[in-house]
């Protein structure tokens, strides 16, 4: 199912990426579920696809211009739960490197 999954999910992610790097927000918003929940772990979590683009939008306000790579992405899952489990790095005009793991079901 991986190879499955990540023809499915890279090239959509890789979209995704691109929207946050460039802050069109719209666009960002429209790749979540209305229902989703983003998990900033020990800190808080946001609730619906609007909630989450503002949040990502806030934190994008606060470092500034970044450009994002993603690495050690395995791509995974079954029926409608396709998962990608990748380490970010994100170079920021204010905040300089931002480093972090996700998980995105």
């Amino acid at each position: 199912m991986s190879n499955e999954a990540e023809a499915l999910l890279k090239l959509q992610f890789d979209k995704y990426a691109k929207f946050i790097d460039d802050e069109v927000w719209a666009e960002v918003e429209g790749y979540y579920h209305p229902s989703g929940v983003l998990v900033h772990k020990g800190k808080e979590a946001v609730y619906g696809n609007k909630d989450k683009s503002t949040y990502i939008a806030k934190f994008a306000e606060g470092t500034g211009k970044s450009v994002g790579t993603t690495t050690n992405a395995k791509y995974e899952g079954s029926g409608d739960y396709l998962i990608i489990t990748a380490d970010f790095s994100s170079e920021t005009e204010k905040a300089g490197t931002v480093k972090g793991r996700f998980v995105q079901i």
